[in-house]
């Protein structure tokens, strides 16, 4: 049995992985009793709550386990950019994965500004020296024992987020449905909101965001857009041509060892 270890910004990114996992036939584990018992009893999975020990609205941090006959892969959501390198330095310190896994990464956003691919890059190998061996560049795999590398979407050189990709495949697979999105965004009179109301959307994401939620809340009313990524056509056979996703498609195959 093969193991691995990912680490990845938030819900929306460890869906959209799965998604890609699951297309290796990969399948989302559900129940403890499934689960490879390399992971069990492990740190990975809290049996305390509250986690922290005192509050109650904090989600407990389990990651999300896909899994076929030969493999078992680990996907930890960080909760945010700043707790990327914390969540896998934690992970490397109170468990085995740095001395059995095949293949340890992280997947981050680049987000926005001049040469924001090469800024994340830096503060990432930065954070992590000493910590892991890693590759020349985002996107490249060094094989290794493990093997290791960080992707920075959408595609390790452009700017942008997940979202970024999101839209290109919502383009793909419901043409109609972005455009009625954009347009409506590309409508609200942001000027009639209130500074604390608009906050969020005057960020360079923020749009992107804001349309791929409309698409979401359409395909999945009133779910979060972690729901529709898992049940939707995000991913899917016409949108796994699309450069972005093949290029990380071939990541995960790489430093995962998986079949392609």
């Amino acid at each position: 049995m093969k193991y691995g270890y990912l680490v990845v910004e938030g819900p929306h990114d460890l869906e959209f992985v799965g998604r890609l996992l699951k297309t290796h036939n990969l399948k989302r584990i559900f129940k403890l009793e499934e689960l490879d018992s390399y992971w069990v009893p492990s740190p990975l999975i809290p049996r305390d709550y509250p986690p922290d020990g005192n509050d109650l609205r904090k989600r407990v941090p389990v990651p999300a386990f896909f899994q076929s006959s030969d493999i078992s892969i680990a996907v930890d959501s960080a909760i945010g950019d700043s707790q990327l390198v914390k969540t896998l330095k934690v992970t490397l310190t109170v468990t085995d994965v740095g001395e059995d896994s095949t293949g340890i990464g992280i997947i981050a956003d680049a987000d926005y500004g001049k040469d924001a691919v090469q800024k994340r890059w830096n503060s990432l190998l930065k954070q992590l020296r000493g910590t892991l061996e890693l590759p020349d560049k985002p996107g490249d795999v060094l094989k290794n024992q493990p093997n290791t590398g960080i992707f920075i979407l959408p595609d390790n050189v452009s700017e942008g987020t997940l979202e970024t990709i999101l839209l290109k495949c919502a383009g793909t697979s419901y043409p109609g449905l972005y455009e009625g999105s954009e347009n409506f965004i590309n409508n609200v009179d942001i000027k009639a909101l209130k500074s604390k109301d608009k906050q969020d959307f005057k960020k360079r994401s923020g749009k992107d965001k804001a349309v791929v939620g409309c698409i979401g809340n359409v395909l999945r009313p009133g779910k979060a857009i972690q729901v529709s990524i898992e049940d939707n056509r995000w991913v899917s056979k016409e949108t796994m041509g699309i450069t972005e996703i093949s290029a990380m498609n071939q990541f995960l195959e790489e430093l995962f060892d998986l079949p392609r």
